[in-house]
C-alpha cells in the first residue's frame, strides 16, 4: 500500500513538473480576419468612468489607435494570425511584432457577437473583445474583456453622443458591478 501511495505522489509530482515546463502558446484563429470590419472603421469616442475625460479610439483597415484625451497611448496593427516557431524566443522578434494582433475568430454571448482581438505574443487572458450594434438608432461599438466578457465602455460617432450616453447601461451586456 506504501508503494502505491509513493508512486501516485511521484507520478504527481512529474505531471505538474512537466506542465509547469511547457511555454504558454496562443490558440489558434478558428477564422482568419484580415481586416478590421468596415463597420468598425473609423473614430469612436467614450468617457473614461475613472477620470471623466472624453478619449477615442481611431480604427483603420488594419490598425487600431488608443486616446487618453487628445495623447495617443497605444495601437495595434492587425495581423493575420499564423503559427509561430519563434514565440518570444528573442529580441528583434518580440520588438518587431511588440504592437501585432491577431483575431481570434468571434463568439456569441447573450444574443451578441464579439470580435476577439489578442496581442501577437499574448501567452494567457482572454484578449480583447469589440462588439458592434445599433441601438435607439445609435452605432455603438463596444469595447469588453474578462471571462464573462464584461463591458468595459460603450463608444460612440460623436463626442456629444458620448456625453448624452456616457453611463447607459444597455439590455444583453454583461458590466461588473
Amino acid at each position: 500500500m506504501k508503494f502505491k501511495h509513493t508512486l501516485l505522489i511521484a507520478t504527481a509530482l512529474i505531471t505538474i513538473g512537466t506542465i509547469a515546463i511547457v511555454a504558454p502558446q496562443p490558440a489558434a484563429a478558428s477564422v482568419k480576419i484580415k481586416s478590421y470590419p468596415k463597420s468598425m472603421r473609423g473614430t469612436w469616442y467614450y468617457y473614461d468612468t475613472y477620470t471623466g475625460k472624453l478619449d477615442k479610439e481611431v480604427f483603420t483597415k488594419k490598425t487600431a489607435k488608443f486616446y487618453v484625451g487628445k495623447k495617443k497611448v497605444g495601437y495595434n496593427t492587425l495581423h493575420t494570425y499564423v503559427k509561430h516557431d519563434q514565440y518570444l524566443s528573442n529580441k528583434t522578434y518580440l520588438q518587431k511584432t511588440g504592437h501585432w494582433a491577431y483575431a481570434n475568430g468571434s463568439t456569441t454571448v447573450n444574443g451578441l457577437t464579439w470580435l476577439n482581438i489578442r496581442g501577437w505574443n499574448q501567452g494567457m487572458g482572454n484578449g480583447l473583445y469589440y462588439n458592434m450594434t445599433t441601438l435607439d438608432g445609435n452605432e455603438i461599438l463596444t469595447n469588453a474583456s474578462g471571462a464573462k466578457i464584461w463591458v468595459d465602455h460603450h463608444a460612440y460617432r460623436t463626442p456629444e453622443l458620448a456625453k448624452a450616453l456616457e453611463n447607459k447601461h444597455y439590455q444583453y451586456f454583461n458590466y461588473q458591478e
